[in-house]
């Protein structure tokens, strides 16, 4: 099978990695142009999804396309730049008969978030989730097939450094710098984590068996059951072989505070209820019919951390460059079966 995948990010890499390790074979189009991969089966195109040329070259005997491109975390810019990249991408892809596979998140669910099972009604709770909301309505309407994974916050070797996920960026980067995690939100209040490994499967797996899912779906990534930050902090510390530290949670009044002068923090406090509240993703199709099992917590944390012993002293800007080759120096990193 010939995948296309637009972005090569977090979730994009991590796609491209498996379907090559499976057999398949992918192009990447992106905006900005990298080396070549040695790897067989892997072609580039660089260029935007609104350039018409680059986009048809990119799509030339794909069989799927897995659309992993995003914006800055913004609502305005959200607004203003997805819904038209997203069309562009169904319209080209209607045109040549291909599915398009999303990755979600919980957003346009946050008010249903503390026990999410799949097929609940939209219940947004800021801009951000408005404008998913209408991201996956328009995906419904269009004459392309789209298939949507809703994951929940993001974990994964792919994710380290990258400033994308709020438990490596806040909790588990901090933590293996030796220094205290500071999360925007409740410590205590269990939040699911989704394994970038097992969002890409499940990417690739809607894309190979869609004749047995739903049209249009919004169906759910593996996950194992939601685990607390505090949690989080205390096995990072411990794989990692650095001391544990108390973490703290910033207050919702603190987070206000700042909205003013941070875009960050003004688009976390939209969300409060995401993190001050339990946020539980329940298993849907994937794992109940089509068997996809989600990477147990602990190991699916352990091998982000483990990662992080191979990464250069620079590419984790929240961590401290003689404590990642401190930690990188010890013994060797857990092998996890699966």
């Amino acid at each position: 099978m010939h995948h296309l995948v637009i972005g090569e990010g977090q979730i994009g890499r991590e796609i491209i990695a498996r379907a090559i390790g499976d057999g398949d074979t992918a192009t990447v189009l992106r905006r900005s142009e990298v080396q070549e991969d040695e790897d067989r089966g892997i072609s580039r195109v660089t260029g935007d999804v609104l350039d018409p040329a680059a986009l048809e070259q990119a799509l030339r005997g794909a069989d799927a396309v897995h659309a992993c491109f995003h914006a800055p975390y913004d609502s305005r810019i959200w607004r203003r730049d997805l819904p038209p990249r997203e069309d562009a991408v169904l319209d080209a892809a209607a045109r040549h008969g291909v599915p398009v596979v999303f990755p979600e998140s919980m957003y346009p669910f946050v008010g249903l978030a503390s026990d999410l099972h799949e097929g609940a009604e939209f219940a947004p709770r800021d801009e951000k989730g408005r404008i998913r909301q209408l991201l996956i309505e328009r995906r419904r309407a269009h004459a392309a097939r789209t298939t949507s994974i809703v994951a929940s916050d993001l974990v994964g070797p792919t994710s380290l450094g990258t400033g994308a996920s709020v438990a490596c960026t806040t909790v588990i980067e901090p933590v293996l710098a030796d220094r205290r995690a500071v999360l925007p939100g409740a410590l205590d209040a269990p939040h699911s984590l989704t394994f970038i490994p097992d969002l890409a499967t499940a990417m690739l797996h809607t894309a190979r068996h869609l004749d047995r899912l739903p049209v249009d779906g919004v169906l759910h990534a593996p996950t194992a059951p939601p685990r607390t930050m505090r949690e989080l902090a205390g096995r990072a510390a411990d794989v990692g072989g650095v001391r544990r530290r108390a973490p703290l949670g910033i207050p919702r009044l603190a987070m206000r505070a700042a909205a003013p002068f941070s875009t960050l923090m003004r688009e976390l406090s939209r969300l409060e209820d995401l993190w001050h509240h339990p946020c539980a993703l329940a298993p849907g199709l994937l794992t109940t019919q089509e068997g996809l099992e989600p990477t147990p917590w602990e190991d699916a944390v352990d091998r982000t951390v483990a990662a992080a012993r191979s990464l250069p002293e620079t590419a984790l800007p929240h961590a401290d460059p003689a404590v990642v080759g401190r930690v990188r120096s010890q013994s060797e990193p857990m092998q996890p079966e699966r």
